[in-house]
């Protein structure tokens, strides 16, 4: 059951110039919002095939479902997955999901108790097969799978911007750096990798994966078949005010909640980065409950090709197989999907 809030597809085009002359694709969007009574604190959104997978946030309470599927062809709820427990099968939250090539499963990976989780749409309740993170591995803070065995992590004390490892917890291999954007020159790397905390994804095919920074305008892109990884900056280049605290374990940064923050989400296509950017500050997210209403387009190559200024606050985005569509999770008091129709670019 939904209730659908109709608001007409308006679209304004504006053309401006790269710094390579290229043509950049401005668009306004407005959405049509749908709210669902089986979502209670929708967190984030992802689409694979004709469904909408929606996780809701890790403060839920443990007797509700953390996934929720929902068929994008006739906005119908489909079904709900997953138990909260740090038993056999469930899962302690739903931090983040990805599809393999078997359409009839997914996979989720628990923040909280370190842990990665293959679900069937046969058995909607437990996961089938369930990978804990220990050794070197246990150091990872955001994961993906790399391979069938293999997984690509950020991690909270390691020089490297990305590590692989295996499923038995050994590090494999290193990929980048952490940068120091700031002018300081007393951080470790447990600092840096504070500094540069972001949202992580990857391509279905595995060949790049991409780092959306929250304290900085950084997009980072790492290709795995040639084994590079770049880093850019929108312009001009801007990161989060911060200081050094000392606390029991050693120094830590702290943000200055008056600075804005920076990208919120990130999903990446075949060939594209679709990436939301939010420039609000904390205080004013509490005052105001807006967290991002700008999406910005990147190729592989860094350069921004499109971006859409939406007309409502979401907190996550999705995109449709053909690039028709942006799905968002509102910021309201009443939270429900936003969907945004997409022109062609090509």
């Amino acid at each position: 059951m939904n209730r659908s809030l109709p608001i007409f597809f308006l679209s304004l085009f504006f053309c401006a110039c790269t710094e390579k002359g290229e043509k950049l694709v401005e668009l306004d969007l407005k959405g049509k919002k749908r709210v669902y009574e089986e979502l209670l604190n929708p967190d984030k959104v992802r689409v694979s095939g004709n469904n909408l997978y929606v996780l809701e946030s890790p403060s839920m309470d443990a007797m509700d479902s953390p996934i929720h599927v929902i068929d994008s062809r006739n906005n119908s709820y489909l079904k709900s997955f997953g138990t909260i427990g740090f038993g056999p099968g469930e899962i302690s939250d739903a931090s983040s999901i990805e599809f393999g090539s078997n359409d009839s499963s997914f996979y989720i990976y628990s923040s909280i108790d370190k842990k990665i989780s293959e679900f069937s749409f046969l058995n909607t309740d437990l996961a089938i097969h369930q990978v804990k993170q220990k050794g070197d591995f246990f150091k990872a803070y955001s994961v993906l799978r790399s391979g069938d065995s293999t997984f690509l992590g950020l991690t909270v004390d390691s020089p490297s911007r990305l590590v692989e490892f295996s499923a038995s917890g050994d590090s494999l291999s290193g990929f980048g750096d952490l940068e120091n954007f700031s002018e300081r020159t007393d951080l470790d790397y447990f600092n840096l990798s504070q500094m540069n905390m972001g949202w992580f994804a990857g391509n279905f095919s595995k060949t790049h994966f991409v780092i959306a920074n929250l304290f900085s305008n950084k997009i980072e892109i790492f290709d795995r078949d040639k084994l590079t990884f770049d880093r850019f900056y929108l312009s001009p280049k801007e990161y989060m005010k911060f200081d050094l605290i000392a606390e029991s374990s050693g120094y830590s940064v702290h943000w200055d909640l008056s600075s804005p923050y920076h990208f919120r989400d990130v999903v990446v296509t075949e060939d594209r980065i679709f990436a939301l950017y939010g420039g609000i500050s904390e205080a004013k997210i509490q005052t105001e409950s807006d967290i991002a209403k700008t999406v910005y387009v990147f190729s592989f190559a860094g350069e921004i090709i499109a971006k859409y200024s939406l007309d409502r606050s979401v907190k996550s985005i999705a995109v449709n197989k053909d690039l028709s569509k942006i799905y968002g999770i509102s910021t309201d008091p009443d939270p429900g999907i936003v969907e945004f129709e997409l022109p062609i670019i090509k």
